[in-house]
This record gives C-alpha cells, structure tokens and sequence, in this order.
C-alpha cells in the first residue's frame, strides 16, 4: 500500500491557519492527513466529508480517538453547506479540498481505479451509487460511444 500523503499540507495548514475553537470543513476526508493535520495545530473541529463508504469508517474511527472532534458526513463536496447544517454547524472558518482519486481506492484492487492489480472494473466514488465501469462498457456504450468516452475523458 502506498499511503494516502496530503497534497501541498504545510502550504494549506499555514493558509487556513486554523485556530481553537474553530471549525473546518475536509471536504474530502479519504485518509484524513489533513484533517489530523488541523487536529494536532490547534482544538478544534473537522466535518469530514466523503462520499466513499471506507473513508467515512476511518473518519468514524478518528472521531472516537479524538472524542468527538471529528465530525464524519457521508456525502459530497459539491453539498457542503447542507452536511454542515445537518451536523448542526452554520459557519466554519475554512474548507479544504483535495479532489481526485485517493491512494487508498488506486491501492484497492476492488475498486477497479488501477490496472496495477487485477480487480473488478469498478470506479465508482461511491460504491453503493450508480453503475459500475464494467456496467457502462459492455451495456450502456457501443463501440463509437466508448471510443468518443476515451478521446474526450481519456
């Protein structure tokens, strides 16, 4: 397993110069390094947002090792201010995103987002939503379809 490392940490820690008491929204948890990050720089509070079912369990274990102030919301980005409201929190102080497949789902052979290893072909962020790569190739697409998919999305 390669381990998830947080792209550009010491850069976002220093600009959302996160401070106690504040509350921070990791609008996408996968390992939590920055999460932990903000955690260990000062007392305060991380929603952490995922929509990826294995992430929301390691955020479920973080908010038990920091009683409770990691706040984990199964979800996505693009719905931040409803998962914040919903945990009962109507301001934070700063969001951080890092979009983009994680190292843990290119390391999970099941999850099918890597030819490294044989695996399903899977892709989905979410795995209890929607169709799966394998679905959309040998149902959904003919030929032209799935070569026009490659040329535009790569």
């Amino acid at each position: 397993m390669s381990g998830h490392i947080p792209v550009m940490l010491e850069e976002v820690i220093k600009a959302l110069d996160v401070q106690d008491g504040d509350v921070i929204i990791d609008g996408t948890f996968g390992g939590g390094g920055y999460t932990r990050a903000f955690l260990e720089k000062a007392d305060c509070k991380v929603i952490a947002v995922d929509r990826d079912e294995t992430a929301i369990a390691r955020a479920k274990d973080l908010a038990a090792e920091t009683d409770g102030r990691v706040v984990p919301a199964r979800g996505t980005f693009s719905k931040l201010d409803e998962l914040a409201r919903s945990k009962e929190f109507d301001t934070v102080n700063g969001v951080v995103l890092d979009i983009g497949v994680s190292s843990f789902q290119i390391d999970e052979a099941e999850r099918g987002f890597s030819f490294m290893k044989d695996g399903p072909l899977d892709m989905r962020m979410d795995q209890s939503a929607g169709q799966t790569a394998a679905d959309l190739v040998n149902k959904v697409c003919d030929e032209k379809e799935l070569a026009d998919l490659f040329y535009k999305y790569g």
